[in-house]
């Protein structure tokens, strides 16, 4: 069994359970991200915010949905099968493979706050990862090696 740190940060205008990692695509360096823990999304999506700051060849990518964050319509965008990795809490690295889309706000004008990046139920489906709520201690992703 391997355990997965979470921490509470405000995002949304709420409180969420949030993971670092990061993600690697192809040739081109680690990029880290901070992602929503998220049961009701379905899929794991990289900020364009976030992606912005690598040279990914994201909008080249064709696009797959469209989804509703609350009131903002949200192009996804393959990326296509990524290695996602995250930190336990013993320090180890673990590796996960996983289909990865990259979210962008279809709106005009500016956005208050950027938009963050999901860690969806597809994940953690895939990987058998299961959300643990522990009142005195902290929260975490819960896996079998």
């Amino acid at each position: 069994m391997f355990k997965i740190p979470l921490f509470s940060g405000k995002s949304l205008g709420f409180e969420r359970d949030m993971v670092t990692f990061s993600v690697k695509y192809g040739n081109f360096p680690n990029l880290f991200c901070k992602g929503i823990v998220d049961t009701g999304c379905p899929f794991t999506i990289i900020s364009e915010s976030s992606i912005k700051r690598t040279r990914i060849p994201y909008n080249s990518k064709p696009s797959k949905y469209n989804v509703q964050l609350g009131n903002i319509n949200m192009e996804l965008r393959e990326l296509g099968i990524c290695e996602l990795n995250f930190r336990d809490e013993k320090g180890d690295i673990k590796k996960f493979e996983q289909e990865v889309y990259v979210g962008i706000p279809l709106v005009k004008g500016y956005l208050a706050q950027e938009l963050p990046s999901f860690i969806g139920k597809d994940f953690l489906n895939n990987h058998s990862l299961s959300i643990i709520n522990k009142k005195e201690e902290d929260n975490y992703l819960m896996g079998e090696d």
